[in-house]
């Protein structure tokens, strides 16, 4: 079995369309992101720091958006 990835996570957040799923899907993005900073095992690239800034800011957004 194949460990879902944050970016995994986000476009599960990104595509859902159910008004009551998406603070739950908003959330586990949110966490695996967490998960994804706090792995010593790898570095992060300077791309995927990036990539993580920009998703928490659309996730920020869209929680706005949600309430």
């Amino acid at each position: 079995m194949t460990q879902a990835t944050w970016q995994d996570a986000y476009k599960d957040a990104l595509m859902e369309v159910d008004p009551v799923k998406l603070p739950e899907r908003i959330e586990a993005a949110r966490k695996a992101i967490r998960e994804r900073l706090s792995e010593s095992q790898e570095a992060l690239t300077k791309r995927e720091f990036e990539d993580i800034d920009g998703a928490l800011r659309t996730l920020r957004f869209l929680m706005k958006e949600a309430a």
